[in-house]
């Protein structure tokens, strides 16, 4: 099913439609505590790191992982486990290689070409069983991928990633917001990343609830920036946030004549292609996209379409480094 995030979520002050809705984020809200309490988590004799959100979609979670792998890299052997959000296939797929040649994101989804561009990933809707694989496999750690909302499953270390200009919305629950838990639940975290600049009042509301929680930022950085300069683009996405996609580009002063939202994780057929290539033509200018689109997109078709290479910096992460070090 695919999905476009409302805009009422993100408004400051509850909308009609976020009051309408409210009585189901209760009933959710209850189904979770339920499934929490007769969930009985499991403990792997292998360090687990887990990067995750409560907030859905656009936090920079694959950012965050992807830099977390760089730094284990140097010493440890590294598998990221992921569900592959967004794939039609049910079967488990091991990427026991970089870039494996030749995959279908119908079948790996998008996330996890992207990691495997700097680490193996090992793909299963059965995270309990594709860990003792991984065991079996010889990995020294495992990277999860999402994960913080299944308590099935123990983890060394948990990452919660934000971005600083949604932050957490309306602050209500889905559907009648974007979070999938109370901002408490960061009581169980050890780290929180946030995507932006320091922001005092979010640093404030962390550290109320969890005290003693390390707190890093993390920027992203264009890297294929020159490419993009003095050109005019059509900007499209099926991402969690697009907004964040399109507030990066301006935020590198990337000229955008319009903004194309698809829903998250949307398989581009030839048909959409054309449209887009159409609107381009229309508009006398050129497509971009995020590379998570662009690995959804068909050969035959990117050739003529532009995309960002983020490259993320995490700052004064001296604390993260020492922390992953002391799981081994």
């Amino acid at each position: 099913m695919y999905f476009i995030k409302p805009k009422f979520w993100d408004k400051k002050n509850n909308s009609f439609l976020s009051i309408l809705l409210y009585p189901l984020s209760i009933i959710y809200y209850l189904i979770s505590i339920i499934k929490k309490k007769i969930t009985i988590t499991q403990k792997f004799n292998i360090p687990i790191i887990c990067v995750g959100n409560i907030y859905i979609g656009g936090t920079g979670k694959t950012s965050a992982a992807i830099e977390i792998i760089k730094i284990l890299n140097q010493s440890k052997k590294v598998c990221f486990l992921t569900k592959g959000y967004g794939r039609k296939s049910k079967k488990d797929i091991y990427l026991n290689e970089l870039n494996v040649p030749n995959q279908n994101t119908e079948d790996t989804g998008d996330e996890a070409l992207l990691l495997n561009k700097f680490g193996h990933v090992y793909i299963s809707n059965n995270r309990a069983e594709a860990i003792n694989t991984i065991i079996k496999l010889g990995y020294d750690a495992i990277i999860l991928d999402d994960g913080f909302q299944d308590h099935l499953i123990f983890k060394n270390l948990n990452i919660l990633c934000f971005d600083s200009k949604n932050w957490v919305g309306n602050n209500n629950l889905i559907p009648s917001g974007p979070l999938r838990e109370p901002l408490t639940s960061i009581k169980e975290a050890n780290f929180i990343i946030v995507k932006g600049e320091k922001n005092q009042i979010i640093e404030k509301e962390i550290k109320t609830i969890n005290p003693n929680i390390e707190i890093i930022y993390a920027k992203n950085k264009i890297e294929n920036i020159e490419t993009l300069k003095n050109r005019n683009f059509i900007a499209f996405t099926g991402i969690g946030n697009p907004y964040s996609f399109f507030n990066t580009l301006l935020d590198h002063n990337v000229k955008i004549i319009k903004q194309i939202i698809y829903p998250d994780h949307f398989q581009f057929t030839e048909k959409n292609y054309k449209i887009l290539s159409q609107e381009a033509e229309n508009n006398k200018c050129n497509l971009i996209t995020t590379e998570k689109d662009y690995v959804r997109i068909n050969n035959q078709f990117k050739e003529k379409i532009y995309y960002t290479k983020l490259n993320t910096l995490l700052v004064e992460k001296e604390s993260l480094e020492k922390e992953l070090k002391n799981l081994f």
